[in-house]
Parts: C-alpha cells; structure tokens; sequence
C-alpha cells in the first residue's frame, strides 16, 4: 500500500472535467481501504493534481489533494509562425509606388517581372528575382520592372500651395465641364494618382494656401475628423479697421450662422494693404442679413486688415461666414497651417 501511494504522490494527475464535475468528497481505494478526498468543483478547463496529504483514521488511510487549473496554452503549445516586421507584399508596394492598379500589379508580379537589389545601382546580378506576388519586402527597397528601375515609395503626405480659382476636387462634375474649370486632379501628377493620393479637405474655390495630399485615408480622417481637434490657420483679409480685442472675445464666444454656432481663436490683427485683386461677387463673402443695396455700395479701396486666427473645424466657408457675421466681409482668404505642417515660403501652385 505504502508502494501505491508513494507512486501517486509522485505523479501529476490530470482530472478531466467530466471526472471532476459533481464528485463527490470522498472515492474508495477496495484494495487498501484508502480514501481519495477531493474538493467539489465546477471547472472548465483540465484539472491538475499539484499535491497531497496523508493522514491516518478510524477508517484507513485519507489522501487529501490540492489542485489548480492548467489553460491549454500550458496543456498544448502551438508553435505560430512569427510575422516578419517592416515588410509588404510586393504587389502592395508597387501599387503605393504607382506602377498601376493592385490586380495589374499582381499580374506584373506573378510574371516574375520584377528584382530587387539592396541600392539602386546594383549590377543585374546582384539583384534577386521576385518569385511572386506574396513575396514580401521592404517598402523602401530598390526594385526593377524588366531591369528598369522603378521610382522610390510615394511620400505619406504632400504640401500644394492651392492658387486662386482651383477647385478642391480630383475631377469636376460633368454638368460643369464646358467651364473648364482648373482642379486638383490636373495638378497632381500622374504616379501620384495611381497611388491613390487624395486631398485632405478642401478650400474654397477663391481662397488660397495650404492644402495637404494624403496617401492613407485612416491619416486623411484623422487630420479632418472635428473630434481630433486639428487646428487650422488662416490669414482673412477683411474690410475696415478692427477692433482686436472686440472681435477676440466675439469669435471666442462663438458666432451664430445659418449651420449653427462657430468659435475661433484670435491670434493677431495688423494693417494690411488690401486684397492683389477686387474678389469675386459671392454672397458667402456678406453678413447674412446685409440688403442687395448694402453689398452692391461695398468699396474695396478702402482700410483693410489682416486676421490671423485658428479653427477647428472645416464646414463651408466657415471662416468667411463668422467674420462677415462679426462685421467684417472677408475680401481675400489664405490658408497657412493645418495641424503641425506649415505652408511656409512654398510658391503658389508648387508641391512639397
């Protein structure tokens, strides 16, 4: 008996659940007259001897166990493979490039018509053969299509400095075509299309400055979602005189329009010598109470100034809607900051 029971205190016994469910506290060894005392439990997972007790009584010999639960993690390891960093797919990464679309580039990729090479001028027979489309690399790896070598990964963002008179759209609506009306979609170039570049947001069509070309939409929505709180900064300027610290605390407590309250954040007003050129006749550019007669006896040769301020959110001609609600029509509007990217000495009409 000693024998029999030296062996099961040596052993880690493994209970099923099915064996353990509903058991009662006690199970009887016939041979030896030897009690297997248990804990009730209700367990979900494998149940594991982990140690035991021997004491003496009236009625044979009591062996008390205590036990833990055991995951099948711990039970059965699964080996998974590991996921290599910093690499893509290679048809991934020659669409980003804008080679062409993602099935064409799978198609390019499964004729194995690509190498790569770890620097650009690498010789023909430094340069390893792509065996298909799931062949992962890096994104900034040198590659080749038919020994040609392919242009670098498209920028996560671009800087156009928008002109005068651009729409803010890739393609202008087809009722309006017979206008010709210049839009984004003809500035950007080509390689930057096929990778699937799109603006973030829109100017007006007479205002000008920053605007940013993101290749990511998750980015795109993060830089124009109002709860993320992008600041955006504007340089307005308006007819008359100002009187900063009036219109400061107006903007701050915020200004009524047809599409609800705006607020904005004043940072500077200085003299300005007026607009290059007399704006266009939009009603946007008016208080919205203001008569026919009031807008058409509107001088622009007169005093102007320069509001620099900060807003959050990016409705339609928000910013030249509360400043003409606060008395001062905007006549020429530019955008210089969206969140921390500054348009700086950028020329109109250029790329960064």
């Amino acid at each position: 008996m000693k024998a029999i029971i030296s062996t099961m205190l040596s052993t880690m016994f493994l209970l099923r659940p099915s064996y353990v469910r509903g058991l009662s506290t006690f199970a009887s060894c016939s041979s030896s007259r030897c009690l297997l005392r248990t804990a009730p439990t209700q367990l979900s997972r494998p149940y594991v001897v982990t140690s035991a007790a021997i004491t003496k009584t009236n009625g044979g010999v009591v062996m008390s166990m205590s036990s833990s639960t055991s995951s099948s993690s711990e039970t059965r390891k699964k080996k998974t493979p590991k996921k290599k960093k910093g690499v893509q797919r290679i048809d991934k990464v020659l669409a980003d490039r804008g080679v062409g679309t993602r099935s064409q580039t799978f198609e390019i990729a499964k004729a194995k018509r690509i190498t790569m090479a770890s620097h650009p001028d690498a010789p023909h027979e430094e340069r390893t053969r792509i065996k298909g489309p799931k062949e992962k690399v890096p994104p900034d790896a040198a590659l080749f299509l038919d020994g040609n070598l392919l242009p670098s990964a498209a920028p996560l963002l671009l800087v156009y400095h928008k002109p005068k008179f651009v729409l803010s759209v890739m393609e202008d609506d087809k009722k309006y075509k017979d206008q010709e009306r210049k839009h984004l979609g003809q500035v950007l170039s080509a390689r930057y299309k096929r990778c699937g570049m799109h603006p973030v947001g829109r100017l007006d069509y007479d205002t000008t400055g920053l605007i940013l070309f993101s290749l990511e939409g998750k980015l795109t929505q993060r830089l124009l979602h109002p709860k993320r709180g992008v600041e955006k900064e504007y340089v307005a300027t308006v007819q008359g005189k100002v009187d900063e610290e009036k219109l400061k605390q107006t903007l701050s407590d915020g200004v009524e329009t047809t599409d609800g309250t705006f607020s904005a954040q004043l940072l500077e007003v200085t003299p300005s010598d007026g607009p290059a050129s007399a704006p266009a006749d939009d009603e946007m550019l008016w208080d919205e109470e203001s008569s026919t007669e009031d807008r058409a006896q509107m001088d622009y040769s007169g005093e102007h100034s320069d509001v620099r301020l900060i807003v959050t959110e990016g409705k339609y001609r928000m910013v030249r809607r509360i400043l003409a609600n606060c008395g001062h029509p905007v006549v020429e509007l530019r955008r210089e900051r969206h969140g921390k990217v500054t348009l700086g000495d950028l020329a109109v009409g250029e790329f960064r």
